[in-house]
């Protein structure tokens, strides 16, 4: 029944510490620094894209640190999880832990990749956009071109790391020097 026994462990484990040798979230000084990027999104009209819910955990940080009017949209096609959860479980779990926050904080769950929700994409140029989902050069550059063609005041991330070279690659083709980096949180400002 618990197959996945050790890698839930894992994660567990690193949900109660700040050890940066485990991936899958934003470990505390990083979130430190997305919380001064929310605030700063909060005055700027336009909802705040997150790309890459995973369980919902940052999610909830950003719920918690937005205005309450300004809506917060989180991507995810829930095809990964550290824990080894089949896709529609993976859904179902993020679905509940995030039904607060759909409910009552103005935060909508988009099913799907990134791709799909920027060619459904109508309305106002958004706050702000946090990635922190596919880690492959490609998958990253989708992400920041369309955040950048749609001129997004704040432009940000997750995984800028040796260990993700990908993300790496992305972001300083895009912006160059012109970024600040946190851990391996990064964010461009207009």
């Amino acid at each position: 029944m618990w197959r996945n026994r050790n890698a839930i462990r894992r994660f567990l484990e690193f949900c109660e510490s700040s050890d940066a040798s485990y991936s899958g979230s934003v470990l505390p000084l990083e979130l430190e620094f997305l919380h001064e990027l929310v605030l700063l999104a909060n005055s700027f009209p336009g909802e705040i894209i997150e790309v890459g819910t995973l369980f919902g955990f940052t999610t909830q940080q950003l719920a918690i640190w937005k205005r309450s009017e300004k809506p917060l949209t989180t991507i995810d096609n829930f095809s990964w999880n550290p824990i080894g959860m089949p896709d529609s479980a993976h859904r179902a779990f993020t679905t509940r832990n995030l039904c607060y926050l759909t409910e009552k904080l103005n935060v909508k769950l988009f099913s799907g990749t990134s791709a799909d929700y920027y060619n459904r994409f109508v309305g106002a140029k958004p706050a702000m956009i946090f990635i922190d989902d596919g880690h492959a050069y490609e998958e990253v550059m989708v992400d920041v071109r369309w955040a950048v063609q749609m001129k997004i005041p704040i432009i940000c991330g997750h995984d800028y790391s040796a260990d993700h070279t990908g993300v790496t690659r992305a972001v300083d083709e895009v912006f160059g020097g012109n970024k600040k980096v946190v851990g391996s949180l990064w964010a461009h400002v207009l």
